[in-house]
């Protein structure tokens, strides 16, 4: 029986603050995107091309991570995937064209893919089998919180912070990408400080069979299709709602702070998601719930009046988020503990790729269209679509047909 971790608090916190931060880090540009635009001079095309430049970068890292995670181990993994987001960070800040910018996202998004699969691997490596899903929970409420974080503390603190990147002629918007280089460096400086806790967990067991077994599985790829529709929604929904609330008589600040709520509702979603299924009759359920009311939030976001869109915003936020835990939750749940990485990454690479598809279809929508609408419409039957990958849910994977 392999023996605890007796550090497995500290190394679960330490992971949890790196995650917070990175993805902090990836969504600040949907709360800067109305100064970038207005700086630069964008269409709502190019600007959704820089909310969604970072996932297919994501979705190749995570599935490169998510293998390397199994050979080389949660430390150096974590500790690479955050030099690629501080060097990022950096070019964010002091770049000043518009494809400098999307190179340092892009830079942001091949950390986040890195270190996005070593949680599976910590929950199923290094946690007591009873706290796999308090880790999981707390993993995913790290997420959502960094992403609400991300999306109102970059937009408060642009004018402020922005002041030092003026003073060499940058434009405010640096302000919030430099209040988050500064976070991810914390992270990386507290992460470094706990490495020592997992030495031992540099080098895992291998798997019993090839590694690309893994890809023959056909339950995680539709957990992954799962997550991929869940991604279009969030992500489309954290870039372009504020902009969409704009012009339902929410202030550009007002629209940013409500629509964190789609990330910080999370926290407390995640906490209480399995407990939710349990009374549902089990993840199925849930998951079939949470696709549908998506959907009806989304309707609801789009045609109501400014009360109404705050509604939507927040089951919208308290929805998504359950889902992505069951999709985030899955892997280290019920895949062979030696290939927690390979799936995790395979799944989260597959969801991420819909982070780029949303934002910028909709964005190009709106520009044919002159509405956000048709596009918000559009989102809600894509989440009811997602009620064909239920039936895989809470299934075991394995090489016979799994």
């Amino acid at each position: 029986m392999r023996e605890e971790n007796p550090r497995w608090r500290a190394i679960l916190g330490a992971a949890c603050f790196v995650i917070f931060a990175i993805f902090g880090s990836l969504v600040s540009t949907s709360g800067l995107i109305g100064f970038i635009r207005d700086d630069l001079g964008l269409s709502y095309g190019a600007g959704g091309f820089l909310l969604s430049v970072p996932f297919p970068v994501i979705a190749l890292f995570a599935v490169a991570g998510g293998r390397l995670v199994d050979r080389m181990g949660v430390r150096k993994i974590v500790s690479i995937g955050v030099s690629f987001a501080l060097l990022g960070g950096a070019v964010r800040v002091l770049g000043g064209s518009f494809w400098t910018l999307a190179s340092g996202i892009a830079l942001v998004g091949a950390g986040t893919g890195l270190v996005f699969p070593v949680m599976p691997k910590v929950a199923a490596s290094i946690l007591p089998a009873a706290r796999k899903e308090f880790g999981s929970a707390l993993y995913t409420a790290s997420i959502t919180a960094g992403a609400g974080s991300g999306v109102a503390a970059s937009h408060w603190m642009a004018p402020a912070a922005g002041a030092l990147p003026a003073a060499w002629g940058g434009s405010v918007w640096r302000g919030g990408y430099l209040v988050w280089a500064i976070i991810l460096l914390a992270a990386f400086a507290v992460w470094r400080g706990s490495a020592g806790a997992i030495a031992e967990e540099a080098r895992l067991e291998s798997p019993s069979a090839k590694g690309g077994a893994t890809y023959r599985m056909p339950v995680v790829w539709a957990v992954g299709a799962s997550l991929f529709i869940n991604s279009v929604v969030f992500y489309t929904s954290l870039g372009w709602l504020p902009t969409a609330l704009a012009g339902k008589g929410w202030t550009r600040a007002d629209a940013a702070l409500l629509v964190s709520s789609v990330s910080w509702l999370g926290v407390p979603a995640s906490l209480t998601a399995h407990r939710t299924a349990a009374a549902l009759g089990g993840e199925r359920m849930a998951v079939l719930a949470c696709a549908l009311l998506a959907a009806a939030a989304l309707v609801l976001t789009s045609g109501g009046d400014s009360w109404a869109a705050a509604a939507g915003v927040a089951a919208l936020g308290w929805v998504l988020n359950c889902w992505y835990l069951f999709c985030l939750s899955w892997p280290a749940q019920y895949v062979e503990r030696a290939r927690v990485g390979q799936a995790g990454g395979l799944i989260i690479g597959m969801g991420y790729l819909g982070g780029f598809v949303g934002p910028w279809a909709i964005g190009a929508v709106r520009d044919w269209a002159g509405s956000f609408a048709p596009g918000f419409y559009a989102l809600a039957g894509l989440a009811i679509s997602a009620a064909v990958f239920v039936p895989f849910f809470g299934r075991r994977a394995d090489l016979d047909g799994g």
